[in-house]
């Protein structure tokens, strides 16, 4: 599993200036947002007006980008250990490289108890705090192995494209990789407090969003309206982004793996923003099949239901 990074605290000391942790979060961060408008030809809003952020061209580059990003993020922590004085004199570089992944959250379980850990139940956690959205789309019938799921259209072929990978793979694993794995690490060593670290490292995981509104204005018209929205939009993302930054940091902190934070990333960008539309279904769709008196036979034969039924099968399904 992961370090605990309270004990190398504890027991070594801060190593990192506060102010050097802070200046490498916010030149992460740059290199992060900067690298996606560094070429005129994938720049959105650029010379060429065709260009948005979903053509195959400027994904590519991105991913490239990105990429390079997160090299430059994880030597960057590495080194800034290294010169710190925060590795033995007696360890190799690649011991000094293990032991960076080790704190970035990569490290292999080595029981299958840790391994349901790190990978579910997290999930699981996760999950409940979307519980009011599945149980709509419960409602729908779009879960999976219900009537208007499809394993091919909704996972396979989406999560296959460009855009679904990039969307539930490639920008939740960049994402975590650098805004949590680089940066809490960081922040620890230089002994700002767990509140600190949780509440405030996530305001530069939202701050690096705010760009969304440059490219939802470009590329709907340039109008006042426009902007106005674009601006709404982006400030709603801000906080959305940084509330669940909170969570995801938290998560990091307290498993010390990536996994964790890693698939909560997935699984909110699958969910997306709740929508509050439960007012739109009447009342026995909502409380039907939670009620349905065929899971409670063996327990309570449903005999008040029946009775008011007149003995009939209910018929609320």
């Amino acid at each position: 599993m992961g370090v605990n990074l309270d004990l190398i605290k504890f027991s070594i000391g801060p190593i990192i200036s506060p102010s050097h942790a802070i200046f490498s979060c916010i030149f992460f961060t740059l290199c992060f947002v900067g690298g996606l408008y560094f070429s005129k030809k994938t720049r959105i809003g650029g010379n060429n007006p065709r260009l948005t952020k979903d053509h195959p061209h400027v994904i590519m580059n991105r991913v490239i980008s990105v990429v390079t990003t997160c090299i430059i993020s994880f030597i960057g922590v590495w080194l800034l250990i290294h010169f710190s004085g925060g590795f033995k004199e007696s360890m190799t570089i690649l011991s000094e490289i293990y032991t960076t992944l080790v704190l970035l959250g990569f490290s292999l379980p080595t029981h299958p108890y840790h391994i349901l850990n790190t990978f579910f139940i997290p999930l699981g956690l996760t999950m409940s705090l979307f519980i009011g959205p599945l149980f709509v789309k419960f409602l729908d019938k779009e879960l999976p192995f219900q009537a208007k799921f499809n394993w091919r259209y909704d996972i396979l072929n989406y999560i296959t494209s460009l855009i679904g990978f990039r969307n539930l793979i490639f920008a939740p694993m960049t994402e975590e990789f650098v805004f949590r794995c680089c940066m809490v690490p960081l922040l620890a060593l230089a002994d700002f407090s767990r509140i600190q670290i949780i509440f405030l490292s996530p305001l530069v995981f939202g701050i690096a969003h705010i760009h969304h509104a440059w490219e939802v204005y470009v590329t709907n018209g340039r109008t006042m309206a426009t902007a106005k929205f674009a601006i709404f939009a982006s400030i709603f993302q801000f906080f959305y982004t940084t509330l669940f930054g909170w969570y995801a940091t938290f998560l990091f902190m307290r498993t010390g793996h990536f996994i964790p934070p890693f698939f909560a990333h997935i699984f909110g960008n699958v969910m997306g923003f709740p929508v509050f539309n439960m007012a739109a279904y009447p009342k026995k769709v909502k409380k039907g099949p939670a009620t349905n008196p065929s899971l409670y036979e063996d327990v309570g034969n449903s005999i008040y239901w029946y009775n008011a039924n007149n003995g009939s099968k209910p018929q609320v399904k």
